[in-house]
């Protein structure tokens, strides 16, 4: 078969993932700009941005949650190859992800003392952004190196949150893998 055949028989494939995981995405980034907003124009200390952070984090856990089940099972039964399948799992698995990297970014600029570890020299959002991404990995992977450890008890909820979405994916990604109908 010629590689632009397989392209075209593909495409509706890539299409259909993109729609399925559309509701995380924008909710993921929405929130996201929400917190740009909150951490750089409104005076955050104020506000009870603790309660803010959580309820965001508890809502997008239900809907990567709810997307996961729903609308990622009916793609997995159309599956025909591995690597189809590993692009669900792997789009999915990068969503969370970098939602609770925000989440704990968040946490840290409204209070240094939610989060210790972090080195003292990065007051940026966008570069502490980055140490989260890390400890969000090492999280959601539950290796838990210690170098960055949560303090509060809103943090520590975050985590949770965090560690019981990657369970309850990998649950759901070996439960599935028997779905998949390759073809030969």
């Amino acid at each position: 078969m010629s590689g632009s055949l397989l392209q075209i028989r593909e495409k509706p494939f890539y299409k259909l993932l993109l729609g399925r995981t559309i509701l995380p995405l924008v909710t993921i980034l929405g929130i996201g700009i929400l917190y740009v907003v909150l951490m750089s124009m409104v005076d955050h200390k104020s506000l009870p941005f603790h309660i803010i952070i959580v309820t965001a984090a508890l809502s997008k856990t239900i809907v990567i949650t709810m997307t996961t089940l729903k609308r990622l099972s009916k793609l997995i039964k159309i599956c025909h190859s591995l690597e189809r399948l590993l692009w669900v799992f792997g789009l999915i698995i990068i969503i969370s992800i970098f939602s609770f990297a925000t989440d704990y970014a968040c946490l840290f600029q409204f209070s240094h003392s939610t989060f210790e570890g972090v080195p003292d020299y990065s007051n940026s959002y966008l570069y502490n952004l980055y140490h989260f991404f890390y400890f969000s990995v090492i999280t959601f992977s539950t290796v838990g190196y210690g170098d960055i450890i949560p303090t509060s008890d809103v943090a520590r909820f975050v985590v949770m949150l965090e560690i019981f979405l990657s369970f309850f994916l990998i649950v759901f990604a070996l439960a599935n893998i028997k779905k998949i109908h390759i073809n030969g």
